[in-house]
């Protein structure tokens, strides 16, 4: 269940003095909050929604949003010092980009090291492989490496889904047959997203 939703927080609190009161009449003074909303996940602020700023009557202490006021008041109110949007409204963005940035540079990196270990593989690479089935997933451990050629061993079990492909690398899911293939072979399957991830221990 995804909690979400906005919240407000006090952004500062003042004094606007000679005024007049829209409700009591009163030459006096009101006393106004800035609160910052924003938008949630988890209570993380993630953007922020804009201001709202509340007012109260010195004297009477009824209490007005600012567009309540008369234009006298709210142009006064607006010659103010204000308090601009808080960094922290938006944290939870921040993450969000951290985030989107690590898995991209994770990403980039695993590809530029799969285009290496295509090159130069290496007894235990695991081979994610698009099966003759169509629509199946499989795995191939390689097992042996001479100077031209690279042997491997199949799963036996497939998969309709790329992102499952874990759940069957397991070593007593693969088989005893050993198949052989010539590196340019193997360098032939991964450029033809054939082989299409490469893992490494």
């Amino acid at each position: 269940m995804i909690f979400y939703g906005t919240n407000s927080s006090r952004l500062k609190d003042g004094q606007l003095p000679n005024v007049t009161c829209p409700n009591c009449q009163t030459q006096t003074s009101m006393t106004y909050s800035v609160f910052g909303k924003y938008a949630y996940i988890y209570w993380i602020p993630i953007f922020p929604m804009g201001k709202v700023n509340v007012l109260e009557c010195n004297s009477c202490k009824r209490t007005f949003k600012l567009k309540e006021l008369p234009e006298q008041i709210q142009r006064k109110f607006e010659t103010e010092k204000h308090t601009g949007i808080p960094i922290l409204h938006f944290s939870g963005l921040a993450i969000i980009l951290l985030i989107i940035a690590y898995f991209t540079y994770s990403t980039s990196k695993h590809k530029d090291d799969e285009a290496n270990y295509v090159k130069d593989p290496a007894i235990g690479d695991v081979y994610s492989v698009l099966s003759e089935t169509k629509g199946q997933y499989t795995t191939m451990k390689v097992t042996g490496v001479t100077n031209d050629s690279v042997y491997v061993i199949f799963n036996n079990y497939e998969i309709d889904k790329r992102s499952g492909i874990n759940k069957i690398d397991k070593a007593e899911n693969y088989g005893d047959l050993i198949d052989g293939y010539t590196k340019e072979e193997i360098v032939s399957l991964y450029t033809e997203k054939t082989i299409y991830n490469i893992d490494r221990d």
